[in-house]
């Protein structure tokens, strides 16, 4: 165990060393690396990731309502299978197709739905001579296909911006990594 005087002294010495340190710091000229005060650059990343996620929120919102339009149009699809009941089977597959043209889809599914809506309603009228073939045809060629190519469309969207965050991901794991060494190589310089 030091004596008392001993770790006084030492004490005493990493103080004044520490001044040092901090006192040449303090006059010494800028570093021409140094832009911008750190905490601007944390505010301005965080204030990023706050943007995306807002927008995140804003997409997930737009691809459920599609993904919600794609299923209400294959539900209408499923309907126009049962001839059988031709009535019912109208009926159920127009109302289906009203809720999918209710969220306002993409424009080119829009102008499907309203196309097969109408399809729909003639077929209303008479619905013992209605060709079903026809008009699951027109259903999958105007409004089926184009809501399934929103919807991959998407995806793929997202599947690149995740992409994309995880490259941003790795520079900041990156960055911080760098930080962590620059502080830890400053500190034990101090403490020597």
């Amino acid at each position: 165990m030091k004596p008392r005087g001993e770790v006084a002294r030492q004490t005493n010495m990493r103080n004044l060393l520490l001044l040092l340190v901090v006192a040449s710091s303090a006059f010494a000229q800028p570093s021409p690396m140094r832009v911008r005060p750190t905490g601007q650059n944390v505010n301005n990343a965080e204030m990023a990731v706050k943007q995306a996620v807002d927008a995140v929120g804003m997409m997930k919102k737009v691809m459920d309502r599609d993904l919600e339009v794609l299923t209400l149009l294959r539900g209408a699809d499923v309907a126009l299978t049962d001839p059988m009941q031709p009535l019912n089977a109208i009926q159920k597959a127009y109302e289906e197709v009203d809720k999918a043209k209710s969220l306002r889809p993409d424009f080119d599914v829009y102008q499907g739905v309203i196309k097969v809506e109408r399809e729909l309603e003639g077929a209303r009228l008479s619905p013992a001579s209605a060709d079903f073939g026809r008009l699951r045809a027109l259903l999958a060629e105007h409004a089926l296909r184009p809501a399934a190519r929103v919807v991959t469309r998407n995806a793929l969207r997202v599947q690149e911006e995740t992409l994309a965050w995880m490259k941003v991901q790795e520079l900041i794991s990156t960055h911080v990594r760098t930080m962590t060494e620059i502080a830890g190589d400053s500190l034990r310089a101090v403490e020597k």
